[in-house]
């Protein structure tokens, strides 16, 4: 893994605004690693659903959509081109997917910081179940919807080079809704972007891109919300 690659990420540190309760541990699999109030956990076993479904772009973050295909944002994959390589899941040095090239790249026509990589099947570094990209992660599948009140999670590798390229999630609640944009209450870092936005039933709502900047407890972050065109998007270009 070429760590020499600087991602210019977007998504600044953003403090959870809580609604759960003190000291509770949210995800079987994880433990709490932030004061309660931020609902920040670092995962434990990256070898289960939903984390089989994350994957390390460098120094950010994506998250598998279909075979041999993950989503991660434009402001990601242009630093990137074909044979550069992606790292299923891994956990630090523990609970590695595999390592896999990149064959394609293909950004969303739209405004929207949405964009498709394609690897490789065989894997340079072989994961836990053999060769094969498929045989080593889990897809995500689509929510029905989302709307303010609900409750999301974030997943992905915050600051990868400090936190040691270990998984953490954020939870917190969905502030709005419209069109193409969801924004929530959740603690994000340089290094998030290109996350999954997941509901309590670990399905795709939308994909994380930035955060507040402002130093005070009422950052928000800031994703892109699975519209039925950029559905369609991602349907078309996943790998036949």
């Amino acid at each position: 893994m070429n760590k020499n690659v600087v991602i210019k990420s977007l998504a600044a540190l953003t403090i959870l605004t809580s609604v759960t309760g003190v000291g509770t541990t949210l995800v079987e699999g994880v433990q709490q690693t932030a004061k309660a109030e931020n609902n920040v956990t670092k995962v434990k076993d990256t070898s289960i659903f939903p984390y089989t479904g994350v994957v390390l772009v460098n120094s950010a973050t994506g998250f598998v959509v279909g075979k041999n295909t993950i989503l991660t944002n434009k402001h990601v994959s242009k630093y990137y081109k074909v044979g550069d390589r992606i790292n299923a899941h891994p956990n630090g040095d523990k609970a590695n997917g595999g390592i896999y090239s990149i064959k394609k790249i293909i950004d969303y026509p739209g405004k929207e910081d949405v964009s498709v990589i394609q690897v490789e099947e065989r894997a340079i570094e072989r994961g836990p179940n053999g060769y094969n990209f498929n045989d080593n992660v889990t897809p995500f599948k689509y929510a029905a919807g989302a709307k303010a009140g609900d409750r999301i999670k974030v997943i992905g590798y915050p600051q990868p080079h400090k936190n040691k390229y270990i998984l953490h999630e954020s939870t917190g609640p969905v502030i709005s809704v419209e069109g193409s944009s969801i924004v929530y209450s959740a603690h994000t870092e340089s290094g998030n972007s290109g996350s999954p936005v997941l509901n309590s039933n670990n399905e795709l709502v939308g994909i994380h891109f930035a955060s507040d900047v402002k130093d005070d407890d009422n950052r928000n972050a800031y994703g892109v919300y699975f519209t039925p065109e950029i559905k369609k998007f991602i349907a078309e270009n996943i790998d036949k």
